[in-house]
């Protein structure tokens, strides 16, 4: 994979979060990422090739009804066992990619893993920091916020000179 877009949505009602990343010939990862910064599903595609990884069940694989997009695993024909010649292109796609996205590190991870004849059935660890707010940070969001005495002190500068220019037009 190569010039990828990756596009992050905010966490749903479960605490999930998408992680969408986009690249070149029809490849798409979409990850949904827990609130610990584990990933939960992983659904990859390469052209009408599906792999889609959850944690506690493993990856299925499966075909895409339409070429390059899954859109979502309601477009996908499942296969009734993991399909090895699906999983050695996903291998060979993932294989080259040396850039230093956790997510995609991730994946490749876990399908290298698959290849070498295992079924990871568990994450490997955080691929993203906690989405969790710090308790420091909420404290502080809820203290009033620090009052300026600087724009008090021009708005009595400002109405003394209004007050002034009033009494001398007043006066004339």
């Amino acid at each position: 994979m190569f010039r990828i877009r990756a596009v992050e949505s905010p966490p749903d009602a479960g605490g999930l979060r998408k992680v969408w990343h986009r690249g070149a010939r029809h490849a798409e990862l979409v990850s949904e990422i827990d609130d610990t910064g584990r990933v939960a599903r992983h659904e990859f595609s390469l052209f009408d090739d599906v792999v889609i990884w959850e944690r506690g069940r493993g990856f299925v694989t499966g075909s895409a009804q339409l070429e390059g997009s899954t859109r979502g695993a309601a477009n996908v024909a499942y296969d009734l066992t993991t399909d090895g010649e699906r999983m050695v292109r996903i291998a060979a796609a993932l294989q080259p990619y040396a850039g230093r996205d956790r997510i995609i590190q991730h994946l490749r991870e876990l399908v290298v893993t698959t290849k070498e004849g295992g079924q990871p059935l568990q994450d490997l660890g955080a691929v993203t920091g906690s989405n969790r707010i710090p308790e420091a940070v909420l404290r502080l969001s809820s203290a009033p916020p620090p009052q300026s005495r600087k724009g008090l002190v021009w708005i009595s500068i400002g109405l003394v000179v209004i007050a002034i220019a009033l009494a001398l037009m007043a006066l004339k």
